[in-house]
């Protein structure tokens, strides 16, 4: 059963990303469900974190499902080809997302494959966030869907508890100079050992 829509309300998007992982994130399109277990997250703050998009671009037709209401997806296009998966979480109008770095393929794997043309399963199938959401079928397409509409083609649900010891944290990935301190806040989250982790990190913590 798809989570419902309270559950994207938690107003500390810190904390959002930590629940969401062990979490089962689902999608039907074309005609295939394909599902995997969101193992690795990382968290965005409008208001004052200076690598997420609304806080240095502010509202413009790219950043406004990011100020709008809890539970709805954030699609955007990295590079002009990188699909990247986010969950607008919180308050209306505070711009907090969180980013699905990676997951582990539980259903429909063929598929998965078919779509990242591969022939053998390996972790590169879906630990990261451009592939896994080219794994999952999503595209701008997807854009302000709401995941707890009971007719939307993408939805997460519960799984099998996460050990609070086994979620670690570190720095998100890719940040560069321009966010000045925020590059170092320890924001991303990940399941110790878990195999399809997008890279292991430098600096990590058990949370």
């Amino acid at each position: 059963m798809r989570l419902n829509r309270s559950f994207y309300s938690e107003s500390d998007v810190v904390t959002m990303a930590k629940s969401l992982l062990g979490k089962k994130i689902v999608t039907h399109i074309d005609g295939e469900t394909t599902a995997g277990i969101i193992v690795e997250t990382e968290a965005y703050r409008g208001h004052d974190d200076k690598g997420c998009h609304a806080n240095r671009h502010g509202l413009t037709s790219r950043t406004a499902t990011m100020f709008g209401p809890f539970g709805q997806v954030y699609m955007y296009i990295c590079y002009g080809m990188h699909p990247m998966l986010n969950i607008v979480v919180g308050v209306a109008g505070q711009a907090d997302a969180v980013l699905i770095r990676a997951i582990e393929p539980v259903e429909n794997i063929e598929t998965m494959l078919l779509r990242r043309s591969m022939e053998n399963l390996s972790k590169s199938l879906t630990n990261g966030p451009g592939k896994l959401a080219v794994s999952l079928g999503l595209s701008k397409a997807q854009n302000a869907k709401c995941l707890y509409n009971v007719d939307s083609d993408i939805w997460i649900e519960n799984a099998e508890p996460i050990e609070i010891n086994t979620i670690y944290t570190g720095p998100r990935v890719g940040m560069s100079i321009f966010v000045a301190e925020c590059s170092n806040w320890a924001w991303r989250f990940y399941i110790k050992g878990n195999p399809w982790v997008s890279k292991p990190s430098h600096i990590e913590y058990p949370w």
